[in-house]
């Protein structure tokens, strides 16, 4: 019955992205609706009696579509506009939206817009800092850098710089995707290796 719930949710999803050409986000998106299909993500308790299964309330494909457009948004993907999308899937855009809205109360909210500015900055800063550490680290040219080589820049006790930096930027790049998506959406798309980042924003995002 589980696999069949999400067969279906799935296919809907797979709808909305290939109607709308929109495929960013489409994994987590299927994740999403698959979790609130099985009853993992039941709704905020002040819209429980309001919302009910938004499959049954709304319709599945005004759910995938609600689905995407959560999922795109958090991710910092452009999200499709409700009307026309709505238009263009022959679904009604009040229905969409009231799934939308059930979906978004069963997910933690992202932190403010101060905080993730404070990580994309964080994060560019750590990807330079690596950048710079892995370019210092590498050989020259005419040196052969066999394994004694190797061995006498990091003898053992000796951190590896380069290693450091690497964890610290991937420390920071999973802080600034749970301050994106939140804490519910990004254990959801903790496993899920096909899922793109968190796309970093612009100035002009921000504007």
């Amino acid at each position: 019955m589980a696999q069949y719930a999400t067969a279906r949710t799935d296919a809907a999803v797979s709808t909305v992205v290939r109607r709308l050409r929109c495929p960013e986000g489409e994994s987590l998106a299927r994740r999403l609706l698959a979790a609130v299909a099985a009853g993992e993500l039941p709704p905020a308790a002040e819209r429980r009696s309001a919302d009910g299964d938004p499959f049954d309330r709304y319709g599945l494909l005004p759910a995938a579509f609600a689905a995407l457009r959560v999922v795109r948004r958090r991710l910092g993907f452009d999200v499709p506009s409700l009307s026309a999308a709505a238009e263009t899937l022959a679904v009604r855009p009040d229905a969409a939206a009231a799934a939308e809205r059930s979906l978004v109360s069963r997910l933690s909210p992202p932190a403010d817009e101060d905080e993730r500015a404070r990580l994309d900055r964080e994060v560019r800063a750590a990807r330079e800092a690596f950048d710079a550490a892995e370019f210092a680290a590498e050989p020259a040219a005419d040196s052969h850098d066999d394994s004694d080589a190797g061995a006498a820049r990091h003898p053992a006790g000796i951190s590896d710089p380069v290693a450091e930096r690497r964890a610290h930027l991937r420390r920071l790049e999973a802080d600034r995707s749970m301050a994106s998506l939140g804490f519910v959406l990004y254990e959801l798309a903790r496993d899920d290796a096909s899922e793109p980042a968190v796309r970093p924003r612009s100035d002009a995002d921000r504007a």
